[in-house]
């Protein structure tokens, strides 16, 4: 009989995750369960969902010659900077090369020019910030779960009617 123990990642301390995506190089990924995030990419996708409608994309009326269509910013585009303003929030271990050994802060701009140079990186990090999210939710789920602690105080229960103070009932006269 063999046994197999499974060690789950370390838990992503305030919503974010450290990964490393060469010897010495690592990435902050955050959660893709950020409500900001969230908002952002509900706007790219109705951003899309117009301009697909206005063109006729999956139609017999769409025609990709269309001289307009290359005027529009790009769906990777957009969501390239998405993922670079939200998901990746920092790094360490990256360099320019006008400065070798001098490690460079991180920018959206530049988190853009990593992922032209490593497409991977985009696709790791949108992996990774869904497991961050889908981790928090199972979390918040097994805590919903738990019941509360007792207190210190009297037990809950149902209340006991309260008198009303003299003065105070209300006369109805027909």
């Amino acid at each position: 009989m063999a046994l197999v123990i499974s060690q789950a990642p370390k838990l992503d301390l305030e919503g974010t995750r450290w990964l490393e995506i060469d010897p010495g190089v690592k990435i902050k990924i955050g959660s893709a369960g950020n409500p900001k995030f969230k908002s952002h990419h509900a706007l790219i996708q109705r951003h899309q969902a117009i301009v697909d409608s206005r063109y006729g994309v999956g139609t017999d009326g769409f025609d990709p010659v269309n001289a307009e269509i290359p005027d529009i910013e790009s769906m990777d585009d957009m969501l390239v900077d998405l993922v670079c303003k939200h998901i990746i929030l920092d790094w360490k271990g990256v360099e320019e090369a006008e400065h070798p050994g001098v490690d460079t802060p991180y920018t959206q701009e530049r988190g853009k020019l990593l992922i032209v140079q490593r497409p991977d990186v985009y696709f790791t990090a949108l992996q990774v910030a869904s497991d961050i999210a889908t981790r928090a939710e199972e979390r918040a789920k097994e805590t919903a779960k738990k019941p509360s602690k007792p207190t210190a105080g009297g037990e809950t229960g149902r209340a006991r009617r309260t008198r009303k103070p003299a003065g105070s009932e209300s006369v109805l006269k027909a």
